[in-house]
């Protein structure tokens, strides 16, 4: 990843161990110390009642957490903390909750879900779970399967929106599902093609489906949205504008604010067509169209977002690129659509007429998270990380301390925005398990506190 001058204080992390080294010498002073007690107990323990040493278990659970679980949990609480078998990464021993999760939605600072996918040493996932926190992200309790479960690359994770603590939507490869007690059962959700985007205030909820494939093609295909005004109980189809699109996103805003960008028609890895933003202020009855203003060569899909309260769209605009990096273009518009501000790009654009600055983030946007009219959030996959801008998309940064995103063998996987201020992230860590897990942010990104 290309370096990018920062514009805020690089953010710090909060409860960084010292070095490896003073860490294992000190944790094994202190088992030594703590077994030594512990023996001298149990040895103690066993004559008085008769019982020999083997009797005696050398492992175990350690006590339930002291938390309630939800009324919506049919299962015992997962309490996210380590075993006393240090050092085991995401599915090679008893690990946490927050190390393995791939999928995160928060209704709001307490409640929230998520999806727990162990993997073993092997690299093979596991059975998926749905879990749920009621304190904000401490605790975390086993629901039931989760019904989509880990894609078939690390591109293709499942992803959650939740509405309320018990209704909800559950999205991947394996189709769309929707919930209304909390995760414990699950409903198919009838779509014409794969769902790709979902977004959510209320009781309302919108998923943007396609029936074209990953990879470009010339084949026919659509795009259309899906909404529900009673959290995902009844589905109907929007009317959309009829054009030649096979890429979509949409994003929502306060007042039944709905827009959708929608890419064109494919030939190989290049595109004639603009695209279309399609801009509706009552929920998806009536739609105003404008084209794109993504360049020739950032035509093949993006990602949209809709900053709070705010007339503000931010848009990024994408190309086909080798492995690790792809052309993007960032856009954003103060007026719902209306006229649109290049801010920057990777790499420079080659139509000399775009005036794109340099600047843009070099990989492929796995989120776009508009926190204001001049800030936002990019989550790049595979092996990117967090990107934040605070001047409107002009230079970008890394918005995590440097021991999460630029650790090797760290995969962030899930981003959760609750407010412009406060969010998580779930990172995956392959090498060394003090680098993953779940973090979480009270400042909008300044410092990070990683949740045990």
């Amino acid at each position: 990843m290309t370096a990018r001058p920062p514009t805020i204080d690089r953010p710090t992390e909060v409860g960084v161990p010292p070095p490896p080294e003073v860490l294992f010498k000190e944790a094994r002073q202190r088992r030594r110390r703590r077994w030594m007690r512990v023996l001298a107990v149990l040895v103690a323990a066993a004559a008085a009642a008769g019982i020999g040493y083997g009797a005696v278990g050398r492992g175990g659970r350690g006590p339930a957490s002291k938390r309630a679980a939800p009324a919506s949990s049919s299962k015992t609480p997962a309490k996210s903390t380590r075993s006393a078998a240090g050092g085991s990464l995401c599915g090679t021993g008893a690990v946490a909750v927050t190390d393995c999760l791939i999928a995160l939605s928060f209704v709001n600072a307490t409640v929230g879900f998520g999806v727990y996918s162990p993997v073993n040493v092997s690299g093979v996932s596991g059975q998926a779970e749905l879990v749920s926190t009621t304190d904000g992200g401490s605790t975390w309790h086993m629901v039931g399967p989760s019904p989509v479960g880990d894609g078939p690359t690390e591109s293709e994770p499942p992803r959650l929106t939740f509405v309320s603590d018990a209704d909800g939507v559950e999205y991947g490869t394996q189709g769309a599902f929707a919930t209304h007690d909390a995760g414990r059962h699950w409903t198919p959700i009838s779509v014409s093609g794969r769902v790709v985007a979902s977004t959510g205030t209320g009781r309302d909820l919108w998923l943007t489906d396609t029936t074209c494939t990953v990879s470009p093609t010339t084949a026919p295909c659509t795009v259309g949205i899906e909404a529900s005004s009673n959290a995902g109980r009844t589905w109907r189809a929007l009317d959309l504008p009829p054009g030649p699109f096979r890429a979509a996103q949409s994003a929502v805003g306060t007042g039944g604010t709905l827009v959708v960008a929608e890419w064109g028609d494919h030939e190989g890895y290049s595109a004639n067509n603009p695209g279309v933003l399609l801009t509706s202020t009552d929920g998806g009855g009536s739609w105003q169209q404008r084209p794109l203003p993504c360049p020739t060569e950032f035509r093949l899909g993006g990602q949209l977002s809709l900053a709070p309260s705010s007339r503000t769209i931010w848009l990024v605009c994408s190309g086909a690129g080798a492995v690790g990096t792809r052309p993007n273009a960032v856009y954003r518009s103060t007026d719902l659509g209306t006229s649109w501000v290049a801010e920057s790009s990777y790499p420079p654009a080659l139509d000399a007429t775009a005036h794109l600055p340099p600047g843009a983030p070099t990989g492929t946007i796995y989120a776009l998270v508009a926190r204001s009219s001049t800030e936002a959030w990019v989550l790049e996959t595979p092996r990117g990380g967090l990107l934040a801008t605070s001047d409107g998309g002009r230079r970008w940064h890394d918005a995590l301390p440097a021991t999460i995103s630029q650790r090797v063998g760290t995969q962030i996987r899930a981003l959760a925005v609750v407010t412009p201020t406060r969010a998580y992230v779930a990172a995956h860590a392959f090498s060394s398990t003090i680098h993953g897990g779940l973090w979480r942010t009270e400042d909008g990104g300044r410092t990070w506190h990683r949740l045990q």
